[in-house]
């Protein structure tokens, strides 16, 4: 720990230089424990320095001994996002004098490294702005959900974009590739099915079992993430925990953080995780339709800001049958995310069958609730359609 906050502490220096702060003083101290994170350890820090700005960072580290480090290069893939692509994104909306109110935001990136071992991100920490992450625990209404939308609309327009702007460059995204390897997470699914037929209703075990099997096959899975007429860049975990919110004079701002799980996939990948983890069945049953409805809105009004036409690009019958063919995803979706959800970190993390000696009644509850509020919409609402 001693050698990291040392080795922070240089980098730390750098960046005070490059930002002209002078006789600054540097105040370091540890978010982790705030935040519902798995993959980094995070630190907050502050640069004070006479006649400037007090400047508060986010500074992300991998977590080494993490298993999942392993499976995904979380930290390789968000480091790629604000070294590279976003400077890619903020030349095409200066090239197409995009206005400020519809350009992406994100926190300002001040330093990063890729170097194995030596990873880090440091960025501005946008609760010194009034920004404050959503509670894991509670369900979002329909202001924030579409504000979400509206936020994940221009995001996606990007990478349309761009890849109507450098058709080659886009090609040449390899990084990105959407044909997932789930070999390592094998057992974190498992895990998370098992866990959920402990508290399923009885009646709905078997077909829960059945669905398992379909959702558990490789082919299914990459089904579902990959695109079905074009390939969007998508965030591929946009649900409310990765998202950070603030009402400014009774407008509310939605933005995405935590940009670790980039692919080339579909849209509504990343709407399934917002509206399935993020809702209840009774937002769901009056505003899946409205949400479908106004993020496609949005998507048109922010292709057309760069030109485009969706029409063309992205019609609404390619919509529609992305939305049905992908759709199911949320139930696989929900129940992986449901335990960390609502579960304390130390339980959770260690990925085994669940033990309810080990969690509090309402953890319990609140755990019972989701499964089976998700599971009763899908069986419902006929959303999975077995081979």
């Amino acid at each position: 720990m001693e050698k990291s906050i040392e080795i922070l502490t240089e980098i730390l220096d750098k960046v005070a230089e490059e930002q002209e702060y002078d006789n600054y003083q540097i105040n370091i101290q540890s978010a982790s424990e705030n935040e519902n994170t798995y993959t980094t350890f995070l630190y907050q820090v502050t640069l004070k320095s006479p006649g400037k700005e007090v400047l508060v960072l986010d500074v992300k580290v991998p977590a080494p001994e993490l298993t999942m480090r392993a499976i995904l290069p979380f930290f390789e893939m968000e480091y790629f996002f604000y070294d590279k692509l976003l400077r890619k994104y903020k030349l095409l909306e200066d090239k197409n004098n995009i206005l400020p109110e519809h350009r992406l935001v994100t926190p300002k990136f001040y330093y990063g490294s890729d170097e194995y071992l030596k990873e880090i991100l440091i960025l501005e920490d946008l609760t010194a702005k009034g920004f404050v992450a959503n509670d894991n625990l509670n369900f979002i209404d329909w202001e924030y959900a579409s504000k979400s939308l509206e936020n994940l609309a221009i995001f996606h327009a990007l990478s349309i974009a761009l890849s109507e702007d450098d058709p080659e460059g886009f090609q040449n995204l390899t990084m990105l590739s959407s044909n997932i390897d789930y070999t390592g997470l094998e057992g974190i699914i498992e895990y998370a099915f098992t866990s959920a037929l402990q508290v399923v209703k009885e009646e709905n075990k078997s077909l829960l079992e059945r669905i398992f099997i379909q959702l558990d096959n490789r082919k299914h899975q990459n089904k579902y993430y990959m695109p079905h007429s074009r390939p969007f860049i998508i965030h591929g975990n946009y649900r409310p925990g990765n998202l950070i919110h603030r009402k400014l004079d009774g407008h509310l701002d939605v933005i995405a953080v935590n940009y670790q799980m980039l692919s080339l996939g579909n849209p509504i990948v990343d709407i399934a995780y917002l509206i399935f983890i993020g809702s209840n069945k009774k937002f769901r049953d009056k505003y899946l339709k409205r949400c479908l409805e106004h993020y496609y809105d949005e998507l048109c009004k922010a292709l057309k800001r760069f030109g485009l036409d969706p029409a063309e690009i992205y019609s609404r019958k390619d919509f529609d049958n992305e939305v049905e063919q992908v759709l199911p995803l949320g139930l696989f979706q929900s129940l992986c995310f449901s335990m960390t959800l609502c579960i304390d970190k130390e339980v959770a993390s260690g990925f085994k069958p669940l033990n309810f000696e080990d969690i509090t009644d309402s953890q319990k509850t609140a755990y019972v609730e989701r499964i089976n509020d998700v599971v009763d919409d899908f069986i419902e609402n006929g959303y999975i359609k077995f081979d």
